[in-house]
């Protein structure tokens, strides 16, 4: 049997408190932690521990820290809309970049909470929400110069780990024990998913037709009736599933421990070779006929063959 990695998992799930410090400019940052990448017009740029923001402006060959960064705490996620972009992490960090990444801005702060934030999504340049452990859920109208503080829900406080909407209109979350979650009013509320799975479901992507929630062990949630019912993809992987990028309208490629890359497209799984190699990728980018990954090891460029 094959062995599960959780090292990726547990530096989500760790929630050591550091004072607010400006994250220091490391000779090896590219190769340091990275745990979420995204495109930005026609560059890219990635986030990962203490602070770390990298842009790189050839298609992931190259890529430069960026300086002056008003955290350096671990940061869980970065995602833009048009020269927009939000990193999110611990210390209940959010930090924004209004000219591509270039230069940064603390917009949300409260460490004493001891709540790090996992996941965010943008519609727009104004309105956006951001996720994290035990329930919580933040949403802006104003590009996050005000932020609504709340909890998903009363009762049910999992960890929210990943957001999405979806080509259907609706929001969706991964989250964990079981649970997903879905609003269909633009987020003003959200009803709870019971999965046929009961673990923890780390990623969720919308293709064409279908929702995909993958996570722990290797499994993977498909719905192709907004969330109603879900089915299970047999994987045969134990490895836990961390990242996914979409690559055409019913394909994606997801990524996780060691090594683990597969693609999904339209209920088939082509399991690339080369798993367990021993670096766990927390997640991808496809960018044309390349991906870049990144992990505890940095950043990798593949070839990728459509």
């Amino acid at each position: 049997m094959k062995r599960v990695r959780i090292s990726l998992l547990l530096v989500l799930c760790t929630f050591t408190v550091w004072s607010q410090q400006p994250a220091e400019v490391m000779p090896l940052a590219d190769k340091s932690l990275i745990l979420s990448v995204t495109k930005v017009g026609t560059s890219m740029v990635m986030v990962g521990e203490r602070g770390h923001v990298l842009k790189s402006k050839d298609e992931g060959k190259t890529w430069q820290q960026i300086e002056n960064i008003p955290v350096n705490i671990t940061l869980t996620k970065v995602v833009a809309y048009n020269n927009h972009v939000w990193a999110v992490g611990h210390d209940t960090s959010i930090i924004h970049s209004k000219d591509g990444g270039e230069t940064w801005e603390l917009q949300f702060y409260d460490a004493d909470r001891e709540v790090p934030l996992l996941s965010a999504y943008f519609e727009s340049e104004d309105k956006g929400y951001v996720i994290g452990a035990y329930g919580t859920i933040l949403s802006t109208e104003d590009g996050g110069e005000s932020w609504n503080d709340d909890l998903i829900h009363e009762e049910l406080d999992y960890h929210l780990n990943d957001i999405t909407k979806a080509a259907d209109g609706n929001y969706y979350i991964a989250a964990e024990a079981g649970y997903a979650f879905k609003s269909v009013d633009g987020g003003m509320t959200w009803q709870e998913i019971e999965l046929p799975y009961m673990g923890s479901m780390f990623g969720v992507v919308s293709l064409d037709n279908e929702v995909l929630l993958y996570g722990l062990r290797g499994n993977i949630q498909v719905s192709s009736d907004q969330g109603e019912t879900w089915e299970e993809v047999y994987t045969d992987l134990e490895n836990n599933l961390f990242g996914a990028s979409k690559i055409d309208g019913d394909s994606v490629l997801i990524v996780g421990a060691n090594g683990t890359r597969l693609i999904y497209k339209g209920g088939d799984m082509n399991i690339m070779d080369g798993e367990d190699t021993g670096d766990d990728y927390a997640d991808v980018l496809v960018s044309g006929s390349h991906a870049v990954l990144v992990g505890e090891s940095g950043f990798t460029n593949m070839a990728l063959q459509k």
